[in-house]
């Protein structure tokens, strides 16, 4: 039980558990403050999105073999901290830290960090933000243009948000059986802002362009008075954008009515839906020298918001050569969520 120790504070806030929370209802089904070492021999691994998988081997104390199955990371979670469809070969011997279902016979379990049969370890992440600018250096909207990182969501034990009774209903008769995350629907705003992926933006004379690594996702805003779709599916409604003394603000609506909807589950674990009348504005702003984007946003939803509900996000500049890893969400993979 030593290597639990020694990852003792990287446990409290491990990288490998924030991605699932971003978007599921993680406490619902493992349990994050009883961590423990399990040994045993690879059957397999898929390195996939939005959820990767190993089987392990592993011995009980009374000499019985166990197959565990093993939920992980997303593929560019685990990519970015040298993980490889190669690290973990058939037949290997390693060790996981791994955190236990709540169904105590359920061996279904999530892998917090890995040692590999050469000893190497894979759970923590690497630093990727840029070198500090000059504080002195302007500020201009333009120097949005880079790539960032979008954080970890905060965890809360409430909606910080007022429902109205459709809301409140929504939410007491919360299925994850039913959720988004397990048919693979992209994710939209303010969800995607949850969703601790990279992100690069590029400002032009007629138009701001955002690829999330997150679901592979383009999102496309007019710069002026005209509103169009944002992306070539709808996820993001329609859009239109200004910028006025350094701030680009977004307008938004149109939206597909859609489980993700309010972005609750990112926050609270629990869905509460969007309808059609969803409308939000975004407000960015550079400051730090250059190195963090202040995102303010409003939403509004007359059938599931009794009032607007306003959140600040703060993303981080990371280099622009930065790799940013594919993500093609997996239906099966996708639907192990809910087991």
């Amino acid at each position: 039980m030593g290597i639990i120790n020694k990852f003792r504070n990287f446990l409290l806030l491990a990288f490998f558990s924030l991605p699932v929370q971003a978007h599921h209802s993680f406490a619902t089904h493992y349990i994050p403050s009883q961590p423990f070492e399990l040994e045993g021999r690879v059957v397999s691994f898929n390195l996939r999105s939005p959820h990767s998988f190993m089987f392990l081997e592993a011995e009980t104390l009374d000499g019985q073999m166990v197959q565990w199955e093993i939920e992980a990371a997303a593929a560019a979670h685990l990519q970015r901290m040298g993980v490889t469809r190669n690290t973990f070969q058939v037949g290997d011997q390693i060790k996981v830290i791994a955190w236990p279902n709540r169904q105590p016979d359920n061996p279904l379990i999530f892998g917090d960090a890995f040692i590999a049969a050469n000893g190497d370890i894979f759970g923590d992440a690497p630093n990727l933000n840029l070198d500090k600018v000059e504080e002195g250096e302007a500020m201009d909207i333009s120097m949005m243009s880079g790539r960032w990182q979008v954080p970890y969501p905060q965890r809360l034990n409430a909606p910080p948000m007022q429902l109205s009774d459709a809301g409140w209903t929504a939410w007491e008769n919360y299925d994850p059986q039913k959720s988004p995350a397990n048919t693979c629907e992209r994710s939209t705003i303010p969800g995607i802002w949850y969703a601790p992926f990279l992100v690069d933006i590029r400002i032009d004379t007629n138009q701001v362009i955002f690829q999330f690594e997150h679901y592979a996702q383009t999102r496309q805003v007019p710069i002026g008075n005209d509103y169009s779709s944002a992306d070539f599916k709808g996820v993001f409604g329609m859009s239109r954008s200004d910028i006025q003394d350094n701030v680009l603000t977004i307008y938004s609506h149109g939206y597909p009515a859609s489980g993700w909807g309010l972005a609750l589950a990112a926050q609270v674990g629990v869905d509460v839906p969007s309808s059609a009348d969803k409308r939000i504005t975004e407000r960015f702003s550079v400051i730090d020298g250059g190195n963090t984007i202040i995102l303010n946003f409003s939403i509004e939803d007359s059938l599931y918001l009794a009032e607007p509900y306003q959140k600040e996000i703060r993303l981080s500049r990371v280099r622009d050569d930065e790799p940013m890893f594919g993500f093609e969400c997996e239906l099966d993979s996708a639907e192990r969520f809910s087991q």
